[in-house]
């Protein structure tokens, strides 16, 4: 991720590096924009007894046709509870982790340049509250199911 400072210039950027009185924000997406998925679907694969490149492949298909990618579950298992699957997760102590070792390698010097730059910086997706938290963090666990925005998006890379 490359971080440049910008400015208000009424409707203008200015990348000078010369600093706004306004307050400003950043958002990211969790999920595969600061962290690597791969180890959370592997354990979803492992959890339905399927095998982890069939899992990826469907999460990719119905990914790629622009659907939810809870679709997935349904692929596995018809009628698919996520919710209480989750739990069930959780009380097998085999439940959502993340650690630091999930994060993309340029994300803490980007997120450190942010803070620096005196950004507010908010996180968003659909992980459970275990994904951590920073300023904001936007779950449906924390906030409810919310409907996906395609015009809203975050570029990261």
């Amino acid at each position: 991720m490359s971080v440049k400072r910008v400015r208000s210039t009424g409707g203008r950027s200015d990348t000078s590096g010369v600093t706004s009185p306004c307050s400003a924000a950043v958002a990211f997406d969790i999920g595969e924009t600061l962290l690597d998925d791969s180890r959370e679907f592997g354990a979803w694969a492992d959890w339905l007894g399927v095998p982890r490149h069939t899992f990826s492949a469907v999460l990719g298909a119905v990914t790629a046709a622009g659907r939810d990618g809870a679709e997935t579950f349904q692929y596995f298992q018809s009628g698919f509870d996520l919710a209480a699957e989750r739990q069930r997760r959780e009380d097998a102590a085999l439940g959502e982790r993340y650690s630091e070792d999930d994060l993309y390698p340029d994300v803490r010097p980007a997120l450190t340049r942010l803070r620096q730059m005196g950004l507010w910086i908010g996180i968003a997706g659909n992980q459970t509250a275990r994904a951590g938290q920073r300023d904001a963090v936007a779950t449906p666990c924390r906030t409810g199911p919310w409907v996906r925005d395609q015009a809203v998006g975050v570029a990261a890379g």
